[in-house]
C-alpha cells in the first residue's frame, strides 16, 4: 500500500468533550420537562413517554460512542462506533416518525412491543412450560401480559398466535420511500423526509456494512488495527462524533418544537457550534431547523 498518496492537510479533529456538558444539560432539560408535562395531562401519556425514551437513549449512546472513541484508549474503535451511530440515526428516525403523528403512531411502537413479548412467552411455554422451576416466572408473565393485553383492547388468544398483532414499526428505508409489499405507505413528508433522507443516504449504508459484518466490517477493524495506513488518523473517530451529535441534536430540536417549548438558547449554541464544523450540519440544518426554530 505504499503506492497510496498521502493526503498533506490535517482535517480537524472534533473536541467533542467541549460540547458533552451542553448535550447533557439539553438533555436532563427536556427530560424534565417531558415528565412534568405528562404527569400534569399536558402532553399525550404514551407519545411522550416513549419520546422521553427516546431521548435517554439517545444520550445514552452518544456518550458510548464517545467512550468507545476516548483518547485514552488505546485504539479509537471505530467499527463499533459506527454501528452505534447507526442505532442513533434509528432513533432520530422514529423520533421524526412520531412526532409527525404522536398519538396514533404510540400505539404502533406499543402494539408490535407487546407482540414481541407474546412470541417471547410462547417460546418459553414451548420450551420450559413442564419444568416446575419455570412456573413461578411463566405465571407472573402471564398475568402481567394480560393486564397489557386488555389494557390495549388486544385478544386473549394473542398469547397463542401473536401474530395477530400486525402492527410493525418500519425500518428508515420504510419511513422514507413506503413498502408496496406490506402496503405501507411513507411515514415521514415534508422537510421531515428531507433531513431523514439527507442523513440515510450519507451514512447509512455503510453504518448497516458494519452492523451486519459485510466488508466495512473487516474493512473498519484492520484500519484501527493498522493505523498507519490512515490518511487522517483523527479525522475517522471526529466525523463518527459529529455525525452522532447532530442526530441528538435533531432529536433535541424535535422534542423542543413538537412540544412547543419557548427556544432554549442552549440549544441554539449547540446548532451554531456544530454548523461552524461540519458542512453537512450546514445542510440539515437548512433542510428543516433554521425556519423552525427563529
Amino acid at each position: 500500500m505504499d503506492d497510496l498518496p498521502r493526503w498533506k492537510q490535517e482535517l480537524p479533529a472534533f473536541p467533542h468533550a467541549l460540547v458533552n456538558d451542553l448535550a447533557n444539560l439539553l438533555t436532563e432539560f427536556y427530560k424534565e420537562h417531558i415528565r412534568r408535562d405528562v404527569n400534569d395531562g399536558k402532553l399525550p401519556a404514551y407519545a411522550w413517554t416513549l419520546l422521553g425514551g427516546f431521548l435517554t437513549s439517545a444520550m445514552q449512546t452518544y456518550a458510548s460512542i464517545c467512550l468507545l472513541l476516548a483518547d485514552k484508549r488505546p485504539k479509537p474503535l471505530m467499527m463499533q462506533a459506527g454501528v452505534l451511530g447507526r442505532a442513533l440515526f434509528e432513533n432520530f428516525a422514529s423520533v421524526l416518525a412520531l412526532t409527525e403523528k404522536p398519538e396514533e403512531r404510540a400505539l404502533i411502537l406499543l402494539r408490535e412491543s407487546i407482540k414481541m413479548f407474546a412470541l417471547k412467552y410462547k417460546r418459553e411455554v414451548e420450551q420450559f412450560g413442564a419444568d416446575p422451576k419455570w412456573k413461578d416466572y411463566l405465571d407472573v408473565f402471564k398475568i402481567r401480559q394480560t393486564n397489557i393485553l386488555k389494557t390495549f383492547g388486544l385478544p386473549i388468544e394473542v398469547f397463542q398466535n401473536p401474530n395477530l398483532i400486525t402492527d410493525e414499526w418500519p425500518t428508515p428505508g420504510a419511513m422514507l420511500w413506503g413498502n408496496k409489499r406490506k402496503n405501507l405507505a411513507a411515514f415521514v413528508s415534508g422537510n421531515r423526509h428531507a433531513v431523514l433522507k439527507e442523513i440515510y443516504d450519507t451514512h447509512y449504508a455503510f453504518q448497516s456494512a458494519q452492523a451486519h459484518a459485510r466488508m466495512a466490517t473487516v474493512s473498519m477493524a484492520f484500519l484501527v488495527d493498522q493505523p498507519e495506513y490512515q490518511w487522517n488518523p483523527k479525522h475517522g473517530p471526529s466525523n463518527i462524533v459529529v455525525t452522532a451529535l447532530l442526530c441528538l441534536a435533531c432529536i433535541l430540536s424535535e422534542i423542543e418544537i413538537a412540544g412547543g417549548y419557548p427556544r432554549h438558547p442552549k440549544l441554539g449554541e449547540l446548532w451554531s457550534y456544530l454548523r461552524d464544523l461540519d458542512e453537512e450540519v450546514k445542510d440539515v440544518w437548512k433542510l428543516r431547523y433554521a425556519a423552525l426554530m427563529k
